[in-house]
């Protein structure tokens, strides 16, 4: 939190930072500007309705994004509401009042900055879960529905959106502001499904702060969701260690092929291994203790096969196991090695950048429980294994099933043969 008289250089050299920040400004008290980890900047005020005092609670209102309005437009909107409130009226209540005129990307943005907590977690978001959430938000729904009203956006025009996405009308490849980067969005069936359930997660909070009374997304025509059967098949997971020893051979980055090694020995998620730190590896009880992982604090075992990879590699001054090559950051270029290893193998581009469904699979189809699968994985519990890999519990429970029905018959069989006997004596 700075102080400094807001002008449109200062406000262009405000740099995003991971966690929301704000900057005063020196010449009208309350009056600041927010900036978003996205990068998102909206110009705040900060007054004590109701004559004031410090045993009045501060509130805080948006004005408007940075951009839309000029620092002086904004001095001048803030005065005029900071008037208002000396004549003794609330007017962030009359906005409350008025938020259902608010157009479906500015709530977009105010669910941004209110980044409420999970009713199923009681916790915020995970940022990077959040931060996916944005981007699709903003390049699938803010195009088709982002001018529309809260309050106006009807089931009709979800399934508009919807069949939009699926054709593929929001897709696009185009440079980005990032140097040599670009902005790839895919649509298709998949991501109107994603999308659908993102936009319901905005519209559950409008319903959470009265803006709408029902969720227009509940009652749309989304698609079917796609079943991911494909995993790797043990012989593939030979092919893939061959050329990881391969391409560590030929000189490859050895931090993104012990990344590797780990993901396929652990069956995490590769964001949970490329951002792992020491402080997160246990030795002693031979596991992790992830701070991080997409469903919070988690206790994931560790194979031996993965212990002497960690065990091997050299603690360093950075916290990460596997830290950049420039930087406080870790290590971000282990993909581009799974790609380089996936092609040497030559597998199809079919094979993910992770190892979860062959570790589940192989471990239900040797008949480890489900609730030592979901630890492994790291599920919250076995219901989510159930769920997930229901098609390999079938697979083996029909292999039950016959291996049962055999003994069954076998036995029914004898005991015939014993009374068709018992019947030739009498």
């Amino acid at each position: 939190m700075a102080t400094e008289k807001l002008t449109k250089r200062h406000i262009d050299g405000l740099k995003p930072t991971a966690k929301p920040y704000r900057h005063y400004d020196t010449e009208l008290k309350g009056f600041g500007v927010q900036v978003m980890p996205s990068g998102v900047k909206s110009y705040i005020l900060e007054y004590r309705p109701d004559g004031g005092g410090r045993n009045v609670a501060k509130k805080r209102m948006t004005l408007g994004r940075v951009g839309e309005l000029t620092p002086d437009q904004a001095r001048t909107l803030a005065r005029d509401r900071l008037a208002e409130v000396r004549r003794g009226t609330d007017p962030l209540s009359d906005r409350q009042t008025k938020r259902r005129e608010m157009k479906l990307s500015e709530f977009i943005d105010q669910w941004e900055a209110d980044a409420p907590v999970s009713k199923r977690t009681g916790r915020p978001m995970n940022e990077l879960t959040r931060s996916y959430m944005l981007a699709r938000l903003r390049h699938h729904v803010v195009p088709i529905l982002g001018r529309k009203r809260v309050s106006d956006v009807t089931v009709d025009d979800v399934n508009d959106m919807i069949r939009r996405i699926a054709k593929g009308e929001t897709a696009k490849d185009a440079p980005s502001a990032k140097k040599r980067g670009r902005i790839k969005v895919r649509g298709g069936e998949g991501a109107a499904l994603k999308v659908a359930s993102d936009l319901s997660i905005i519209f559950n909070y409008a319903i959470e702060r009265r803006l709408v009374p029902t969720n227009p997304v509940t009652h749309a025509r989304k698609p079917r969701a796609g079943k991911r059967h494909e995993f790797l098949s043990a012989a593939e997971f030979t092919l893939m260690g061959q050329a990881l020893t391969e391409l560590e051979e030929e000189g490859c980055n050895p931090a993104g092929i012990a990344i590797l090694r780990l993901i396929l020995l652990t069956g995490a998620r590769p964001s949970e291994i490329e951002g792992l730190t020491w402080g997160e590896v246990d030795f002693d009880h031979q596991c992790l203790r992830l701070t991080q992982s997409k469903t919070g604090y988690s206790v994931r075992p560790l194979a031996q096969a993965a212990v002497n990879i960690l065990s091997a590699i050299d603690r360093g001054e950075s916290p990460y196991v596997f830290p950049a090559t420039r930087g406080d950051g870790h290590f971000m270029g282990a993909k581009k090695i799974w790609n380089q290893a996936r092609s040497k193998a030559g597998l199809p581009g079919r094979v993910r950048y992770h190892a979860r469904h062959a570790m589940a699979t192989f471990a239900l189809a040797d008949g480890v429980d489900a609730v030592s699968v979901a630890a492994i994985l790291g599920h919250k519990g076995p219901r989510t294994t159930l769920a997930t890999y229901a098609h390999v519990i079938d697979k083996s429970a029909a292999h039950a099933v016959e291996a049962v029905g055999s003994k069954f018959a076998n036995a029914m069989l004898v005991a015939d043969e014993k009374s068709d006997r018992g019947n030739s004596r009498t």
